[in-house]
Protein backbone atom coordinates (compact mmCIF):
# COMPACT_ATOMS: atom_id res chain seq x y z
CA UNK A 1 0.00 0.00 0.00
CA UNK A 2 1.45 3.44 -0.67
CA UNK A 3 2.75 6.16 1.79
CA UNK A 4 0.52 9.22 2.31
CA UNK A 5 3.60 10.78 3.35
CA UNK A 6 5.67 9.91 0.26
CA UNK A 7 2.58 10.47 -1.82
CA UNK A 8 2.82 14.04 -0.99
CA UNK A 9 6.58 14.44 -1.38
CA UNK A 10 5.82 13.29 -5.07
CA UNK A 11 2.89 15.47 -5.64
CA UNK A 12 4.95 18.56 -4.22
CA UNK A 13 7.57 17.25 -7.02
CA UNK A 14 5.19 17.73 -10.00
CA UNK A 15 3.72 20.61 -8.34
CA UNK A 16 7.39 22.44 -8.13
CA UNK A 17 8.53 21.34 -12.10
CA UNK A 18 5.05 21.98 -13.69
CA UNK A 19 4.50 25.32 -12.45
CA UNK A 20 3.91 27.65 -15.29
CA UNK A 21 5.52 30.58 -14.15
CA UNK A 22 8.85 27.99 -14.62
CA UNK A 23 11.35 28.76 -17.07
CA UNK A 24 14.52 26.19 -16.46
CA UNK A 25 15.53 26.73 -12.75
CA UNK A 26 13.69 29.89 -12.74
CA UNK A 27 10.52 31.06 -11.51
CA UNK A 28 9.13 34.44 -12.98
CA UNK A 29 7.15 35.55 -10.00
CA UNK A 30 4.34 38.44 -11.55
CA UNK A 31 3.35 41.88 -10.91
CA UNK A 32 0.74 42.81 -8.24
CA UNK A 33 1.69 40.08 -5.79
CA UNK A 34 3.59 40.47 -2.41
CA UNK A 35 6.85 38.73 -1.99
CA UNK A 36 7.32 37.13 1.51
CA UNK A 37 11.16 35.65 1.38
CA UNK A 38 12.98 33.14 4.50
CA UNK A 39 16.29 32.29 5.32
CA UNK A 40 17.31 28.84 6.41
CA UNK A 41 15.09 27.09 8.84
CA UNK A 42 16.86 24.01 9.44
CA UNK A 43 14.24 21.88 11.31
CA UNK A 44 13.36 24.85 13.69
CA UNK A 45 9.33 24.43 14.43
CA UNK A 46 8.68 27.11 15.97
CA UNK A 47 10.13 29.47 13.30
CA UNK A 48 8.39 27.72 10.49
CA UNK A 49 5.46 27.76 12.74
CA UNK A 50 5.45 31.44 12.88
CA UNK A 51 6.53 31.53 9.31
CA UNK A 52 2.85 30.01 7.87
CA UNK A 53 1.43 32.23 10.75
CA UNK A 54 2.10 35.50 8.99
CA UNK A 55 2.06 33.81 5.36
CA UNK A 56 -1.91 33.00 5.97
CA UNK A 57 -2.52 36.74 7.90
CA UNK A 58 -5.68 38.29 5.46
CA UNK A 59 -4.15 40.57 2.91
CA UNK A 60 -5.26 42.77 -0.03
CA UNK A 61 -2.83 41.20 -2.51
CA UNK A 62 -1.51 38.21 -3.48
CA UNK A 63 1.25 36.59 -1.55
CA UNK A 64 4.19 34.24 -2.91
CA UNK A 65 5.91 32.45 -0.11
CA UNK A 66 9.71 31.82 -0.81
CA UNK A 67 11.16 28.67 1.55
CA UNK A 68 14.80 27.60 1.56
CA UNK A 69 16.98 24.51 3.20
CA UNK A 70 13.65 23.37 5.74
CA UNK A 71 15.61 19.73 6.15
CA UNK A 72 18.93 19.14 8.81
CA UNK A 73 17.20 20.38 12.33
CA UNK A 74 18.80 19.90 15.92
CA UNK A 75 18.22 16.22 17.66
CA UNK A 76 14.50 16.13 19.11
CA UNK A 77 15.29 15.80 23.03
CA UNK A 78 12.68 13.04 23.47
CA UNK A 79 13.54 10.90 20.39
CA UNK A 80 16.90 11.54 19.78
CA UNK A 81 16.07 11.94 16.21
CA UNK A 82 16.44 14.87 13.55
CA UNK A 83 12.90 15.50 12.93
CA UNK A 84 12.97 18.02 10.06
CA UNK A 85 11.33 15.71 7.87
CA UNK A 86 8.14 16.17 9.18
CA UNK A 87 8.42 19.89 8.77
CA UNK A 88 9.47 19.89 5.40
CA UNK A 89 6.28 17.27 4.84
CA UNK A 90 4.46 20.07 6.37
CA UNK A 91 5.47 22.21 3.87
CA UNK A 92 5.14 20.03 0.90
CA UNK A 93 1.46 19.83 2.01
CA UNK A 94 0.99 23.69 2.11
CA UNK A 95 2.16 23.52 -1.28
CA UNK A 96 -0.06 21.41 -2.29
CA UNK A 97 -3.38 23.31 -0.79
CA UNK A 98 -1.39 26.48 -2.46
CA UNK A 99 0.80 25.75 -5.45
CA UNK A 100 0.99 29.06 -6.73
CA UNK A 101 1.61 30.56 -3.42
CA UNK A 102 4.42 28.48 -2.35
CA UNK A 103 7.94 28.40 -3.96
CA UNK A 104 10.68 26.22 -2.60
CA UNK A 105 14.30 26.74 -3.69
CA UNK A 106 17.14 24.49 -3.39
CA UNK A 107 19.59 24.63 -0.87
CA UNK A 108 23.19 23.40 -0.26
CA UNK A 109 22.21 21.63 2.33
CA UNK A 110 19.28 19.64 -0.07
CA UNK A 111 21.70 18.84 -2.31
CA UNK A 112 24.21 17.15 0.20
CA UNK A 113 21.55 14.60 1.15
CA UNK A 114 20.47 13.64 -2.31
CA UNK A 115 24.42 13.35 -3.48
CA UNK A 116 25.34 11.45 0.02
CA UNK A 117 28.14 14.34 0.43
CA UNK A 118 28.13 14.64 3.85
CA UNK A 119 27.93 17.97 5.52
CA UNK A 120 28.48 18.41 9.05
CA UNK A 121 25.82 20.54 11.22
CA UNK A 122 26.43 21.25 15.27
CA UNK A 123 28.91 18.50 14.59
CA UNK A 124 26.76 15.74 13.73
CA UNK A 125 26.46 13.83 10.47
CA UNK A 126 23.67 16.10 8.89
CA UNK A 127 22.81 13.93 5.68
CA UNK A 128 23.08 10.50 8.19
CA UNK A 129 20.81 11.85 10.80
CA UNK A 130 17.83 12.78 8.54
CA UNK A 131 18.10 9.64 6.79
CA UNK A 132 18.16 8.14 10.25
CA UNK A 133 14.65 10.39 10.82
CA UNK A 134 13.04 9.52 8.22
CA UNK A 135 13.22 5.72 8.84
CA UNK A 136 12.03 6.56 12.55
CA UNK A 137 9.16 8.44 11.50
CA UNK A 138 7.85 6.40 9.07
CA UNK A 139 8.16 2.20 9.38
CA UNK A 140 7.79 0.15 7.58
CA UNK A 141 8.24 2.45 4.64
CA UNK A 142 11.12 4.73 5.33
CA UNK A 143 12.99 3.98 2.66
CA UNK A 144 9.90 4.87 0.06
CA UNK A 145 9.72 8.14 1.83
CA UNK A 146 13.46 8.83 1.91
CA UNK A 147 13.18 8.57 -2.14
CA UNK A 148 10.03 11.02 -2.43
CA UNK A 149 11.83 13.70 -0.77
CA UNK A 150 15.37 13.05 -2.87
CA UNK A 151 13.19 13.26 -5.89
CA UNK A 152 10.87 16.41 -4.21
CA UNK A 153 14.54 17.89 -3.57
CA UNK A 154 15.60 17.47 -7.05
CA UNK A 155 12.73 19.09 -8.72
CA UNK A 156 13.27 22.51 -6.40
CA UNK A 157 14.00 25.25 -8.75
CA UNK A 158 17.33 26.99 -8.07
CA UNK A 159 16.17 31.04 -8.30
CA UNK A 160 12.59 32.80 -8.10
CA UNK A 161 13.20 36.45 -9.89
CA UNK A 162 10.27 39.87 -9.48
CA UNK A 163 9.80 42.39 -12.15
CA UNK A 164 11.40 44.50 -10.05
CA UNK A 165 14.66 43.03 -10.37
CA UNK A 166 14.90 40.76 -7.15
CA UNK A 167 16.93 37.50 -7.71
CA UNK A 168 16.09 35.13 -4.82
CA UNK A 169 18.53 32.32 -4.32
CA UNK A 170 19.73 30.50 -1.95
CA UNK A 171 23.48 31.41 -2.64
CA UNK A 172 25.82 32.49 -5.88
CA UNK A 173 28.79 30.58 -7.10
CA UNK A 174 32.20 32.04 -5.18
CA UNK A 175 33.74 34.74 -7.42
CA UNK A 176 36.49 31.82 -8.13
CA UNK A 177 33.53 29.92 -9.54
CA UNK A 178 31.14 32.40 -11.44
CA UNK A 179 32.57 31.61 -14.38
CA UNK A 180 32.61 27.66 -14.17
CA UNK A 181 29.21 27.58 -12.71
CA UNK A 182 27.63 30.08 -14.98
CA UNK A 183 24.51 30.88 -15.73
CA UNK A 184 23.23 28.12 -18.20
CA UNK A 185 21.82 25.98 -15.37
CA UNK A 186 19.00 28.39 -14.94
CA UNK A 187 17.57 28.11 -17.84
CA UNK A 188 17.93 24.24 -18.69
CA UNK A 189 16.54 21.10 -16.84
CA UNK A 190 18.91 19.29 -14.38
CA UNK A 191 21.40 17.25 -15.13
CA UNK A 192 22.90 14.25 -12.42
CA UNK A 193 25.93 15.62 -12.67
CA UNK A 194 25.05 19.27 -11.55
CA UNK A 195 24.69 18.30 -8.47
CA UNK A 196 27.94 17.23 -7.84
CA UNK A 197 31.20 18.93 -6.52
CA UNK A 198 31.97 21.82 -9.27
CA UNK A 199 28.91 21.24 -10.78
CA UNK A 200 26.41 24.20 -11.49
CA UNK A 201 23.77 23.47 -9.58
CA UNK A 202 26.58 22.87 -6.36
CA UNK A 203 28.31 26.13 -7.21
CA UNK A 204 24.93 28.08 -7.23
CA UNK A 205 24.13 26.38 -3.68
CA UNK A 206 27.64 26.69 -1.82
CA UNK A 207 28.93 29.73 -2.93
CA UNK A 208 30.85 31.78 -0.08
CA UNK A 209 33.01 35.12 -0.20
CA UNK A 210 31.18 37.00 -2.37
CA UNK A 211 32.54 40.15 -3.19
CA UNK A 212 30.70 43.99 -4.65
CA UNK A 213 32.37 43.57 -8.15
CA UNK A 214 31.07 39.83 -8.63
CA UNK A 215 28.05 40.54 -7.30
CA UNK A 216 27.77 43.60 -9.67
CA UNK A 217 28.83 41.46 -12.29
CA UNK A 218 26.37 38.96 -12.48
CA UNK A 219 23.75 41.71 -11.57
CA UNK A 220 24.71 42.63 -14.79
CA UNK A 221 24.31 39.49 -16.66
CA UNK A 222 21.10 38.58 -15.26
CA UNK A 223 19.45 41.98 -15.31
CA UNK A 224 18.97 41.68 -11.62
CA UNK A 225 18.66 44.86 -9.04
CA UNK A 226 19.47 42.78 -5.83
CA UNK A 227 20.14 39.56 -4.89
CA UNK A 228 18.20 38.45 -1.76
CA UNK A 229 19.82 34.83 -0.27
CA UNK A 230 20.24 32.03 2.62
CA UNK A 231 23.08 29.76 3.05
CA UNK A 232 25.09 32.32 5.12
CA UNK A 233 24.94 32.25 8.88
CA UNK A 234 24.18 36.05 9.94
CA UNK A 235 23.45 36.26 14.08
CA UNK A 236 21.54 39.71 13.61
CA UNK A 237 18.97 37.73 11.26
CA UNK A 238 19.59 39.58 8.17
CA UNK A 239 22.42 41.72 6.87
CA UNK A 240 23.58 43.66 3.64
CA UNK A 241 26.91 41.46 2.21
CA UNK A 242 27.26 43.89 -0.82
CA UNK A 243 25.69 47.18 -2.23
CA UNK A 244 23.35 44.19 -4.07
CA UNK A 245 23.02 41.60 -1.67
CA UNK A 246 21.36 40.60 1.33
CA UNK A 247 21.33 37.53 3.56
CA UNK A 248 18.64 36.34 5.77
CA UNK A 249 18.55 33.49 9.05
CA UNK A 250 15.12 32.54 9.68
CA UNK A 251 16.43 29.30 12.12
CA UNK A 252 17.46 31.06 15.37
CA UNK A 253 16.10 33.52 18.03
CA UNK A 254 16.90 36.54 16.40
CA UNK A 255 15.58 34.74 12.92
CA UNK A 256 13.81 37.17 10.01
CA UNK A 257 11.51 37.22 6.76
CA UNK A 258 11.28 40.27 4.55
CA UNK A 259 8.30 41.24 2.32
CA UNK A 260 8.08 43.47 -0.38
CA UNK A 261 6.09 44.51 -3.70
CA UNK A 262 7.41 42.46 -6.61
CA UNK A 263 6.87 45.38 -8.77
CA UNK A 264 8.66 48.40 -6.53
CA UNK A 265 11.77 49.24 -6.50
CA UNK A 266 13.78 47.41 -3.57
CA UNK A 267 17.29 48.29 -2.64
CA UNK A 268 19.78 46.18 0.07
CA UNK A 269 19.18 49.19 3.21
CA UNK A 270 15.75 49.12 3.04
CA UNK A 271 15.37 45.34 2.81
CA UNK A 272 17.31 45.14 5.45
CA UNK A 273 15.32 47.67 7.30
CA UNK A 274 11.90 46.34 6.49
CA UNK A 275 12.74 43.15 7.80
CA UNK A 276 10.03 41.07 10.14
CA UNK A 277 11.58 39.24 13.43
CA UNK A 278 9.90 35.71 14.09
CA UNK A 279 9.87 36.53 17.38
CA UNK A 280 7.31 38.98 17.21
CA UNK A 281 5.17 36.90 14.86
CA UNK A 282 2.09 35.56 17.10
Amino acid sequence: MPNAAADIFRQAAHANVEDPRRRGNVVELEAGCDIIVTGDVHGNRQAFGRIVAYFERPSARPRRLVLQELIHGPVDETTGQDRSVELLLRAARLKLSRPADVIFLLGNHDLAQVTGREVARNGAESCKAFAEGVRFAFPPDGEAVLAAVEGFIRSMPLAAKCPNGVWITHSLPSPQQTGAAGTEILTRPYRYEDFLRGGPAYEWTWGRAHTDEQIDALAAQLGAELFVLGHRPTQAGIEAIARRAITIASDHSRGCLIEFASDLPLDAQTAVMSATPLATIQ
